[in-house]
């Protein structure tokens, strides 16, 4: 990647993060788990795939980090939930519109994978990470302790089975 330019698509999948987060993803429950945790308590699907990676790691965060990733995610965020939210509509309102919804869909994930990707370079950089990622994400988007225990059990699960 030169002069600012975008990275590629096969850069994008090439990504560390994103291909943890998609197995992740797929591992039984996460997918559940973290599409409740984005309707219920507005949690960002990508910075908890993010933590999720880290915890499994045996990685720690720290509030700054939080805060950078957090803050960074922002505006590509209200792109994503916004053609979510589009996305979603077409789904219930006109099942023919199946093209349509399937474009949405895939302009969706092209930018999770975008934001993927910044998270992952977010993560290369040295940050005194003091917290567990399941405790630290949790408690700022609200999960009860037996959500966040729910969600390092997956974790675990999935780690122990690859």
């Amino acid at each position: 990647m030169t002069n600012g330019a975008p990275p590629s698509s096969s850069n994008l999948r090439q990504n560390p993060l994103w291909r943890f987060s998609l197995k992740f993803y797929r591992h039984p429950q996460v997918e559940r788990f973290l599409l409740e945790c984005q309707d219920l308590h507005g949690a960002d699907v990508c910075l908890m795939l993010w933590a999720s990676h880290v915890a499994a790691t045996g990685g720690k965060l720290s509030g700054e980090s939080w805060e950078a990733a957090n803050r960074g995610a922002a505006p590509l965020r209200r792109v994503i939930r916004r053609i979510r939210q589009l996305r979603r509509w077409l789904g219930r309102a006109c099942p023919r519109a199946r093209r349509i919804y399937a474009g949405c869909k895939h302009c969706e994930q092209l930018l999770e994978q975008r934001q993927i990707a910044a998270l992952w370079t977010l993560q290369t950089r040295p940050w005194a990470g003091d917290r567990p990622p399941v405790e630290l994400v949790g408690q700022r988007y609200g999960l009860t302790q037996s959500d966040q225990a729910l969600w390092a059990g997956l974790i675990d699960s999935f780690t122990s089975g690859n």
